[in-house]
């Protein structure tokens, strides 16, 4: 399973001031407590962390069942489209469908919540082709074959937008289920392929890309939280331009993150080819260090959209707290028993230095941190300054990588990831600590 940053980067907050209201899912109108802000958060968090524990566990096995069933090669080629599809595609899972997601938030009347999905889906149609265009650039500049980073840059698309939309409707319960059935079916999907011996890299991408349909369908059936909301803001319109403030700064973070955790892979299969397995290996064991930073920023979003000045400031230091404490067990525990888990769940074959975990562990868990600053930039009203500090990063990440992953393999990748989080964490750390001082 993927490493999921819909969470991470791409929560984006109100201006300071907004108000509005939660819609229940019996549609009743109930005011938000201004005193909420805490204990909810945290009720919040606890549900969206089960259902993506869940999700992740399921998720977890993916690549272990994979990398029995495939050799080291097909392996590898798999999550060269599945890494090259995700940066390509920040385009469009980063833009418009984040920015609905606030809108959706933040809007003042509730029945019509859906009248941002239209303009949201218009303004990423064009950003679509372009992302298709440019996944398969890369994938011809890395020697892969055409036709299946398209694939993943679609489906992620579509997964993308009607995520954006449970979020938006604060629907925590959907969400875990949604990604937790995901993952199951493409999991028995998997299995499924494997007993009848007809694995391939090409079937293995187009479940990885399309499994979401399957409990979209299901939940739409069920609940149809999306055909609701479109039926009642089917006379309401809103204009693209209510978008773009925070679709433009979101998209620099989507391609910056993009180029962090998403390139890594490109480069590796440029300037270590023969290491790539190992460092997929790795990358692998450590999506556990993603699961509490993933939970806190995806209900942040909401929860900042309604909290008062002084209750921000109070979310986010429980919320630094608990992602710094994740960052520094994660990344100890990497570093002592990288290469035992290693050993544990994959073939012979797959080999990963506890300096290439341990390190790997670490910039994940640093930009959790990160994320979790992003949020509260954003709620104050400078979505901008966020954009710009991990452009910062990004690019130190790609200096970095091109001067260490020839000369260190999956390590140099993993320290290269590390040097830019940090380059990043650091310029936004700063005057986030001056900003706070200011009376």
């Amino acid at each position: 399973m993927r490493c999921r940053r819909d969470g991470w980067l791409l929560a984006l907050a109100p201006d300071s001031g907004d108000r509005v209201h939660d819609v229940t899912t019996a549609g009743r109108v109930e005011a938000v407590s201004a005193r909420s802000g805490g204990s909810t958060l945290w009720s919040a968090t606890a549900l969206v962390f089960v259902g993506n524990t869940l999700a992740r566990g399921l998720g977890f096995l993916f690549p272990i069942v994979l990398a029995h069933s495939m050799d080291r090669h097909d392996f590898a080629l798999v999550y060269l489209f599945i890494n090259l599809g995700f940066f390509a595609g920040e385009l469009v899972l980063t833009g418009f469908p984040t920015a609905m997601a606030r809108q959706i938030a933040s809007e003042k009347v509730p029945s019509e919540r859906g009248a941002w999905i239209q303009p949201a889906l218009l303004g990423g149609l064009p950003l679509l082709g372009v992302s298709v265009i440019a996944a398969e650039t890369l994938a011809a500049t890395a020697n892969a074959p055409a036709g299946l980073t398209a694939l993943v840059v679609i489906g992620l698309s579509i997964d993308a937008y009607y995520f954006s939309v449970l979020r938006g409707l604060e629907e925590f319960a959907l969400l875990g289920a949604y990604r937790s059935a995901a993952a199951l079916i493409q999991l028995l999907f998997l299995v499924a392929v494997v007993a009848a011996g007809i694995v391939s890299v090409e079937l293995v991408v187009v479940i990885y890309s399309f499994v979401y349909v399957v409990p979209i369908a299901a939940i739409e059936a069920a609940r149809r939280p999306l055909i609701r909301a479109l039926a009642g803001a089917r006379r309401a319109t809103r204009p693209i331009r209510g978008l773009l403030r925070y679709a433009i700064p979101s998209l620099i973070i989507g391609l910056s993150y993009g180029a962090i955790f998403g390139l890594d892979v490109f480069f590796v299969r440029l300037g270590a080819p023969g290491s790539l397995p190992d460092y997929l290996g790795a990358r692998t064991l450590v999506q556990p260090m993603t699961l509490i930073p993933f939970a806190i920023t995806i209900v942040l979003l909401p929860k900042l959209t309604r909290a008062r000045e002084d209750e921000r400031t109070r979310l986010l230091v429980r919320a630094l707290v608990v992602t710094v404490s994740v960052a520094v067990v994660g990344a100890l525990a990497y570093f002592t028993i990288g290469p035992a888990l290693i050993d544990l769940v994959f073939p012979s074959s797959y080999s990963a230095s506890p300096e290439t975990m341990g390190f790997l562990a670490l910039a994940v868990g640093f930009l959790g941190v990160y994320s979790v600053l992003t949020q509260w930039w954003i709620a104050i009203g400078h979505p901008l300054r966020p954009a710009f500090t991990l452009t910062a990063g990004a690019a130190a990440t790609a200096v970095l990588q091109l001067v260490l992953t020839p000369e260190l393999g999956a390590t140099g990748a993993a320290l290269a990831i590390g040097g830019g989080v940090a380059c990043a964490l650091l310029a936004i750390a700063l005057p986030t600590l001056r900003r706070l001082q200011t009376p």
